[in-house]
């Protein structure tokens, strides 16, 4: 297919981005790697790395091929790529500065939920920084063209961001930390301190990018601000301690700050140890975490059932609240079996390794759980839903109103064995006086 040039809308040191339109009349973003690298292997690899991970990748908020790539009579190597229209999180904040808080924080948990899929590919970023992220102009329904990706599917809708440029992204797979062109591969105060030390990187490098993006989007500062030159820029990025987020913009919660220190901390070990315990600390902060209650044979769970053919952590439920298509409030319980040895049986089927959702109402009938798929391990809906109120979710029924009350804790039976007791004592007691009579007279 050909492709005709419309303008150029980027350049780095390896080459450019280009608009161009393809002979269907599509437009497409044209990423040109210049012939001045491509005579190098190392450089070429990288083009090459890209383009097998994306194809890997299936998000609507993750940038995607649309063509193969191929070489010009010069040289030249492109790759046809989806053309985002919109801005990067960087330009936006270059002109209008901080995002408002409850939007940087919606923004943020689509950004976390699209690197949870890029490293379930076991794909590295390296390069997540906020001209790498971008923000549609408007909202889009390209989801539609996608599979089913979990945890896009909470609150808000997939595809509002679009991270880009996967150039130098690393295969979590392999033990070292890739072909490094140079000393060391990544931009500015957003790579993290093992990154700039040359060391062997994983997953982690990228949610300390990712702390340092949320950072800029909260308080519209750098965590780690840039030097006069690349020495000084990575003794910052070794050195520099950000000022908390509460205190480098006004109305910024002080429980943000604890996940931008966890996010940002210089030792990967002291990191959120993944994309999620990330998105859940950020949840937490923020008011917005999912009740969930935790069903299983161990003491830690909430609901704890004691049989030996019920794994340690069986089931997780989740009390969830979205919006239905028109606008309305939409309440549904997801009950995900976490890869229990037996399963969990649902209304007759088994569910294994997999979720399911329902809807709602205030007055649905909750179907049959049994755990293990044993008819006497049954779960009992009412106190499921006694403990998700008590963690917070307090669905309205239909037509508004106050919730339904909590069930009344079950009533404990009568010791009778007690009342007997007392009796018999009693009649002991007038037993022994009869007796002390009879010997008197």
């Amino acid at each position: 297919m050909s492709y005709k040039i419309i303008e150029e809308i980027g350049r780095g040191g390896m080459g450019c981005v280009y608009k161009a339109q393809d002979s269907n009349g599509r437009l497409v973003a044209l990423k040109m790697m210049s012939n001045k690298v491509t005579c190098f292997p190392e450089y070429r690899q990288l083009f090459d790395v890209e383009v097998d991970a994306l194809r890997r990748m299936n998000s609507p908020s993750v940038v995607r091929i649309i063509g193969d790539p191929y070489d010009d009579k010069d040289g030249n190597r492109y790759l046809p790529m989806e053309y985002v229209d919109g801005e990067t999180i960087d330009k936006i904040i270059k002109r209008e500065g901080a995002f408002p808080f409850s939007e940087a924080v919606e923004l943020m948990l689509e950004i976390l939920d699209a690197m949870d899929h890029v490293h379930s590919h076991e794909t590295i970023h390296r390069d997540i920084k906020p001209s790498n992220v971008m923000v549609r102009s408007s909202n889009h329904d390209i989801f539609n063209s996608y599979e089913s990706t979990p945890g896009l599917t909470r609150g808000y809708l997939p595809g509002q961001i679009c991270i880009i440029d996967f150039g130098i992204a690393k295969d979590a797979k392999l033990g070292q930390s890739g072909h490094t062109v140079g000393r060391i591969i990544g931009t500015d105060g957003y790579m993290s301190p093992e990154q700039a030390n040359g060391l062997n990187i994983d997953l982690r490098t990228d949610i300390y990018s990712l702390g340092c993006l949320f950072y800029l989007m909260i308080t519209g500062h750098p965590a780690v601000p840039n030097g006069k030159n690349d020495h000084e820029t990575i003794c910052n990025i070794f050195q520099h301690i950000p000022v908390l987020p509460s205190q480098a913009a006004p109305g910024i919660p002080v429980a943000i700050d604890e996940v931008i220190k966890k996010a940002v901390d210089k030792d990967m070990t002291k990191r959120f140890q993944s994309v999620k315990a990330f998105k859940d600390a950020l949840e937490m902060a923020t008011g917005r975490a999912t009740p969930m209650i935790t069903v299983g044979r161990e003491t830690y769970n909430d609901i704890c059932i004691s049989h030996v053919d019920v794994s340690r952590r069986h089931l997780n439920i989740y009390g969830c609240t979205g919006n239905n298509i028109d606008g309305t409030k939409r309440y549904y319980i997801e009950l995900e079996d976490v890869g229990s040895t037996n399963g969990t049986g649902i209304n007759g089927r088994l569910l294994k390794n997999d979720s399911i959702t329902v809807d709602y109402n205030g007055t649905v009938n909750f179907p049959e759980v049994f755990l293990a798929g044993r008819p006497e391990l049954v779960l009992d809906w009412n106190y499921v839903m006694m403990l998700l109120r008590g963690k917070g979710w307090t669905p309205e029924p239909p037509g508004g109103g106050a919730p339904p009350p909590p069930p009344p804790p079950p009533v404990q039976p009568k010791n009778n064995n007690a009342v007997l007791w007392i009796i018999v004592g009693v009649l002991a007691a007038i037993l022994h006086v009869i007796l002390i009579l009879l010997l008197i007279v």
